[in-house]
């Protein structure tokens, strides 16, 4: 039982981490960290009987709330990629807007004419 609440620290330990990954915006390193902390927690609940579930839950408790507080870093991140790329796709309409008014034809329009005179 020791082990298995020493494994769920490190999994605290590293959902932490992860988390502060997350808030830099360091997705990658925290997706490993996050598979990690998957595997330590299987191999730490895996085969628990009810009555040793009940022994871990303050710690299994801790673990949930770091966990809505890792997702919902997650997905502030991803409302704030979400509006990152609306904002660049605007940009880039508007940008082409500016371009076909001063002239410039894209080149699929300009090979859409026939040149009658041969």
């Amino acid at each position: 039982m020791a082990r298995r609440s020493r494994m769920l620290d490190e999994a605290i330990t590293i959902g932490r981490r992860e988390l502060d990954f997350l808030v830099a915006g360091d997705v990658y390193e925290a997706e490993r960290l996050a598979q990690s902390r998957e595997r330590i927690l299987d191999e730490a609940v895996n085969g628990l009987s009810p009555d040793s579930l009940k022994l871990l839950a303050d710690k299994l408790v801790e673990m949930k709330s770091l966990h809505d507080e890792i997702t919902g870093e997650a997905r502030k991140l991803k409302q704030s990629l979400k509006q990152d790329l609306t904002s660049m796709k605007r940009q880039n309409r508007r940008i082409a807007g500016y371009s076909y008014g001063a002239g410039n034809m894209p080149r699929l329009a300009k090979e859409r004419f026939i040149n009658k005179k041969g």
